[in-house]
């Protein structure tokens, strides 16, 4: 099976026709997260810096985050389980993080979670 080129016209120098050939736009959504993963852990470098506990409690938070939100937007189950166990995982890790820095803050963190499953398991939306 043959596949039809685009023909150049006459006002374009290139001879590219449409917007954007997919291989252009595949490589550019690459670069891009490979931008987003060098910033990500340039920022992680940094805050790991200035305090250990401050570039691990943003790597948590990330995690407990992309993990809600891979369970909220997941339609397979799977991936909905590895969001939770993502983002419960993470959580954990905070929460001891917390109480190794100050017991009082893990105390907290442990107890806003409790909140968070009260809320939900009272709510209508949970049933």
């Amino acid at each position: 099976m043959t596949t039809q080129q685009p023909q150049p016209s006459n006002d374009d120098p290139t001879g590219i026709t449409g917007s954007v050939l997919p291989d252009a736009k595949i490589g550019r959504e690459a670069f891009g997260l490979l931008l987003l993963s060098f910033g990500v852990l340039g920022g992680l470098g940094a805050l790991g810096a200035l305090h250990w506990a401050a570039g691990l409690s943003a790597a948590l938070v990330g995690l407990c985050a992309s993990g809600v939100a891979v369970r909220r937007n997941s339609k397979q189950r799977w991936q909905q389980d590895v969001g939770a166990m993502a983002a419960f995982t993470a959580y954990a890790g905070q929460t001891a993080l917390l109480f190794y820095l100050l017991a009082p803050l893990g105390w907290l963190a442990a107890s806003l979670l409790a909140v968070a499953a009260g809320l939900r398991l009272s709510s209508d939306e949970g049933a």
